[in-house]
């Protein structure tokens, strides 16, 4: 079965980014949520569109960079096969 994996951590990290600094960014009510989305084999399995396009807003703010989904999130197709 495939699946989809939060690259969120690694995307802050290459950066030297924080979970933090993204949080506040984006603004304290979403704070347990970023930190939740950026912490590694804890990542949620469900995404709330709302929330993906402020992660997306918040880097953007962060990096200066056209920030994509594929950035921080992946496709695994058969993930359970390798």
């Amino acid at each position: 079965m495939s699946i989809v994996r939060w690259r969120l951590a690694d995307f802050l990290e290459t950066r030297s980014l924080t979970a933090y600094a993204l949080g506040k960014v984006i603004g304290s009510a979403r704070m347990n949520t970023i930190y939740r989305i950026a912490r590694r084999g804890e990542e949620p399995t469900r995404v709330d569109f709302l929330i993906l396009a402020t992660v997306l807003d918040g880097l953007r703010t962060l990096t200066g960079e056209d920030v994509q989904l594929t950035d921080i999130l992946e496709y695994v197709p058969d993930a359970h096969s390798e």
